[in-house]
């Protein structure tokens, strides 16, 4: 939106340009002749089709600057919209990867709690045996 005011900024300021050079030039001479005649200064001398010419090539100059802005504002949407897309994907494969590890993490702790939770139930017995021999060991040397 910023770029589209720019421009119209700049398209403005350069047809105040073009009209103050014109207005600063020497206002032209014309007089309408008729076959034969000479004009009275040194000049140019259009007949109707060469200011028809004129006309309609000044016209067309401001239609092709108005297309060529155009065409220039379409360039800037396709690169921007290609630079957001760009990001998106971007930021899209970084979510899908951060979910992806989210959800190996979950899965392994789950792995580990269950493993914690087998290894209590038993885990216990070695010890607990182990303390009953040395405690029963103990008492039978001590009363020897």
């Amino acid at each position: 939106m910023k770029l589209i005011k720019k421009l119209k900024t700049c398209l403005v300021l350069l047809l105040i340009i073009s009209f103050t050079t014109v207005a600063l030039a020497s206002p032209g001479k014309y007089v309408q002749l008729e076959k034969g005649q000479t004009i009275p200064w040194a000049g140019w001398c259009f007949d109707g089709q060469a200011v028809a010419e004129l006309v309609a090539e000044k016209e067309l100059q401001e239609q092709k600057c108005e297309l060529y802005t155009l065409q220039q504002l379409d360039q800037q949407k396709v690169k921007f919209d290609l630079e957001i897309g760009q990001l998106q994907a971007s930021i899209d494969y970084e979510v899908s990867t951060r979910d992806v590890a989210i959800q190996a993490l979950q899965e392994e702790n789950l792995k580990i709690e269950q493993a914690l939770i087998h290894e209590s139930k038993f885990g216990w017995i070695a010890p607990a045996s182990l303390g009953f021999i040395v405690g029963a060991l103990t008492i039978f040397l001590v009363s020897l």
